[in-house]
C-alpha cells in the first residue's frame, strides 16, 4: 500500500459562523424588513424581482451564448473548410462578378438577359458534369484503381452527381420557361422544354429512387467480396469462389440490375443534353 493511501487524513475544520452585517441589521430595523430562512412565503416577499433591464439581459446572454455555440459548430463543418482553406470559394466569387458585370451592362432588358444566362450557363454545367462524370472520371479510375477503391469512390460521387445534375436541370427548366414568358412565347420550342423536362425527371428518379438501394446492394456486395478475399483487381471483376455461392450471386444481381438501370438512365439524359445544345447553337446562329 502507497503512502497516500496509508497517510492520515486531518481533519477538516468546522467552517467558522457567518459573523452578521451591522449595516444589514440598521436598513432592515429602519424599514421594519423581518427575514425568515424557514418561512418560504416571507422569503418570496422580500426576495428580489428582476426588472425589464435584468431579464433582457439574462435573455441577451443566452442567445449570446447560442450564437457563439453556432459559430463554433459551424467552424467545424466541411463548408466552413471549403470557404477558408481552399480557393473554389474564389472561383464562385469571380463567376458570380462576371454573369453581373454582363447582365447589368448597357444594351438589351437585364430581366430576359438575366433569365437567358441562368439557362445557358445551367444547360453547358449540366452538360459539362455529364461529359466528366460518364466519359472521362469514370473510365479513368475504373481502369486505375482497384474495384473497391473505385467503388468507395463511386459510393461519395453518385449521390452528389445525380442531386446536382437534376438541380441543373430543374434550373434550366425554370430559366427557359421564364424566358418564354417574358418573350411572349415567341420563337418557342416546345421540343426544347420537353426535353429538358425528360432530363430533369430521369435524374430526380434516379437520384431518389435508385441510388439508395443501389448502393446498399453494392456494400452488401462489397462486404461479401472482401470477406472471400476478392475485390483488389484493377478493371475486371473476379468472382472466384463466390462463383459458387447463391446468396452472392442474388446480390450481384440486383447490383446489376440497379446499376444498369441508372446506366441507362444516364446514357437518355445525356443524349438529351447533347440535343438540347443543338438546339440551343441553332437558336443562337437565328
Amino acid at each position: 500500500m502507497c503512502n497516500v493511501c496509508t497517510r492520515d487524513v486531518a481533519p477538516v475544520p468546522a467552517p467558522a459562523p457567518v459573523k452578521p452585517n451591522k449595516a444589514i441589521e440598521r436598513l432592515k430595523k429602519k424599514h421594519n424588513i423581518i427575514t425568515d430562512p424557514t418561512d418560504e412565503e416571507k422569503q418570496k416577499e422580500v426576495e428580489y424581482q428582476p426588472d425589464l433591464l435584468a431579464l433582457s439581459t439574462q435573455y441577451s446572454k443566452l442567445a449570446y451564448n447560442v450564437f457563439k455555440q453556432t459559430v463554433a459548430r459551424f467552424q467545424e463543418t466541411k463548408a466552413f473548410t471549403i470557404a477558408t482553406k481552399t480557393t473554389q470559394p474564389f472561383h464562385v466569387a469571380l463567376a458570380v462578378l462576371v454573369v453581373i458585370a454582363w447582365i447589368t451592362r448597357s444594351g438589351s432588358s437585364a430581366n430576359l438577359r438575366g433569365w437567358r444566362a441562368l439557362y445557358v450557363g445551367a444547360v453547358a454545367t449540366h452538360l459539362g458534369a455529364q461529359i466528366w462524370m460518364t466519359l472521362i472520371s469514370g473510365i479513368v479510375l475504373y481502369f486505375a484503381l482497384p474495384r473497391h477503391e473505385f467503388g468507395r469512390v463511386q459510393t461519395v460521387l453518385f449521390p452528389v452527381y445525380y442531386a446536382f445534375n437534376s438541380l441543373m436541370s430543374l434550373l434550366a427548366v425554370l430559366a427557359y420557361f421564364r424566358t418564354q414568358c417574358i418573350t411572349h412565347f415567341e420563337n418557342t420550342s416546345w421540343v426544347q422544354l420537353a426535353l429538358l423536362l425528360v432530363v430533369f425527371s430521369i435524374e430526380a428518379y434516379v437520384r431518389l429512387w435508385l441510388v439508395r438501394p443501389m448502393l446498399r446492394a453494392k456494400h452488401v456486395k462489397t462486404q461479401m467480396e472482401e470477406a472471400a478475399g476478392g475485390g483488389q483487381e484493377i478493371g475486371r471483376l473476379v468472382l472466384g469462389e463466390l462463383a459458387h455461392c447463391p446468396r452472392y450471386l442474388r446480390v450481384l444481381k440486383t447490383f446489376r440490375a440497379y446499376h444498369s438501370s441508372i446506366a441507362m438512365g444516364t446514357m437518355i439524359t445525356l443524349g438529351c443534353s447533347f440535343y438540347s445544345t443543338m438546339i440551343l447553337v441553332d437558336s443562337m446562329c437565328h
